[in-house]
């Protein structure tokens, strides 16, 4: 339970963005430009601060993961924005009903207010600042909740945020699950968070009350699909990257592959050379983040051994830490703990399929996933493949590599979440695209339909409901 001061905060903090964003509703390019600078200055000081306390937080981190990941991804996002902020600012002319011509009409993205942003442990500077640049280049106030989960870089976070912009423009509040209620009951002008499913429920729920618009950056059980023609060697690889990265907690991570039946032996055995190549002797492996996490990949591998899977072990997991060596498992039921729920850890259960209808029938009886992975040389079985199945995001003949690039938009659909950003489509969740007619005195539209409504007036709508020839828009 958090302290009553605590949670006052959110309060204070709320009202502070909300005067600001209230006296000044409209910031130029000039002032979004200086926001995102400093941003990319506050990263770029404290990347080693990065390093340092998120693998305090995890027990252990790898440097190059935690660089990656919360320094370099979020640090892109932030210089893709300065450089696109002015040309995204841009309004849009469109043209206008002829009964209204000269008048004109366009449309103009304008900041939406104030916007929380909850994010997450996994990748908590990345999912925290990530949104905040696509929130800053729309002109907005932002309220950041980390997670207590990674008490040391919400810390951080909040520090660095308070040593770089003023109250009234950014703030980060820190505290517990009656915090981040809190936030979620306020009436801000968006609200953007990352978490499960089951809480981005909770997360909407009490957002409604306030009609909160919300973005929900969920998970699920992300497949791959392996084509029967693909290069074991190749997939394998790449699959043994995004199911280890950070420890195979990620939300986009592979959850379970779908081989064909008579090469599932052959890729369990290809996957385990390359996870053994990438961390000789576990060296190089980001721990679990927390004792539960790691009790839970226990437990996880030990329902689904009982349940008659059979279990390939990898490398030996050091003692005395939180680390959890990967685990492949064969011969999986959908009974087993490991097939029902997001795994979000360093096990990788292989089904296995006679024809790819087979296996995109199973994958589409299953709640719609943040990513799909398909592994597939013919282009034209790719479209079809993709054409058959519904994902937040697709990657081909890769894992992970879509969350990298800022110019393709970054969501969930149905039980994986709803809204994107990442770009331009960050830009647009965080604005309001407001439409504006500026109306001319000669327009004919006031003077020919203006009351009285005379038997002409009555005339001219009939006419106007037949069909204007040659008067498109």
């Amino acid at each position: 339970m958090q302290a009553p001061n605590e949670i006052s905060a959110v309060r204070r903090a709320y009202d502070v963005l909300r005067k600001a964003a209230d006296a000044k509703p409209w910031l130029d390019a000039e002032a979004r430009e200086d926001l995102l600078s400093r941003l990319e200055k506050m990263l770029l000081k404290h990347r080693d601060d990065i390093v340092k306390v998120t693998s305090d937080d995890f027990g252990h981190r790898v440097e190059t993961e935690s660089l990656v990941a919360d320094v370099f991804l979020p640090l892109d996002g932030v210089r893709d924005a300065k450089k696109h902020v002015r040309e995204w600012m841009h309004r849009r002319t469109v043209g206008v009903h002829p009964l209204f011509i000269p008048s004109h009409g366009y449309i103009e993205p304008v900041p939406l207010g104030v916007v929380a942003i909850l994010s997450p442990w996994n990748y908590p500077v990345n999912l925290a600042l990530g949104p905040a640049a696509a929130a800053f280049a729309a002109g907005n106030r932002v309220l950041i909740k980390p997670s207590e989960l990674t008490p040391k870089t919400s810390a951080l976070l909040a520090q660095m945020v308070s040593d770089f912009f003023r109250p009234e423009e950014c703030t980060v509040i820190t505290g517990g699950p009656d915090v981040a209620k809190e936030v979620t009951g306020l009436p801000f002008d968006h609200l953007l968070f990352t978490g499960s499913t089951q809480t981005g429920r909770l997360v909407a729920k009490a957002a409604a009350e306030n009609l909160v618009p919300t973005t929900l950056e969920l998970g699920g059980k992300s497949p791959v699909l392996i084509h029967t023609s693909y290069d074991l060697e190749r997939a394998a690889s790449r699959i043994a990257l995004g199911k280890t990265y950070n420890g195979g907690q990620t939300c986009i991570a592979p959850d379970y592959a779908q081989v064909p039946k008579a090469k599932a032996d052959l890729f369990a055995e290809k996957l385990k050379g390359f996870i053994m190549k990438q961390h000789p002797n576990g060296a190089g492996y980001t721990t679990m983040a927390s004792d539960r996490g790691l009790k839970r990949m226990h437990a996880l591998v030990a329902d689904a051994k009982a349940k008659g899977a059979r279990v390939i072990e990898t490398f030996k997991a050091a003692e005395g830490s939180r680390a959890f060596a990967p685990v492949i498992l064969l011969d999986v039921k959908d009974d087993m703990q490991v097939m029902q729920e997001e795994i979000f850890g360093p096990i990788l259960p292989i089904e296995t399929y006679d024809n790819v209808d087979e296996a995109i029938a199973k994958i589409n009886g299953r709640p719609r996933p943040l990513a799909f992975y398909y592994f597939d040389d013919d282009a034209d079985r790719v479209d079809s493949v993709l054409h058959r199945v519904t994902s937040g995001g697709v990657c081909v003949n890769d894992t992970l590599a879509h969350f990298a690039q800022e110019e393709l938009p970054f969501g969930g659909v149905g039980a994986s979440g709803m809204g994107a950003y990442h770009g331009y489509k960050g830009f647009e969740t965080f604005s309001h695209f407001r439409s504006v007619l500026v109306s001319s005195r000669a327009g004919s539209a006031y003077n020919t339909l203006k009351p009285p409504y005379s038997t002409l007036v009555k005339k001219t709508v009939d006419f106007l409901i037949g069909g204007l020839k040659g008067l498109s828009r």
